[in-house]
């Protein structure tokens, strides 16, 4: 079984570049991953109203959802529990 320091190079310029791809890949992961997620997320908020919007049936359980999130905030319990 081979170790880790068999790929591990020992001269300067291997492990200055090492380091610069590992900053480019955390750099990477932090801003450009990220934002690709938000556009994902965006996108699907959209893709989702557009469909809830044009489907009576979506629409009016995600209202009484929401109606029934907002009196559960509101007043405590649910509307129909009065």
């Amino acid at each position: 079984m081979q170790t880790l320091e068999t790929y591990i190079p020992e001269d300067f310029y291997s492990m200055l570049v090492m380091a610069i791809v590992a900053v480019i890949a955390i750099w990477f992961v932090m801003f450009v991953v990220r934002k690709l997620i938000g556009v994902a997320l965006v996108a699907a908020l959209i893709v989702g109203g557009f469909m809830v919007w044009h489907n009576p049936a979506v629409l009016r359980t995600a209202q009484d959802t929401a109606v029934h999130y907002y009196d559960q905030w509101r007043f405590g319990s649910a509307a129909h529990e009065y």
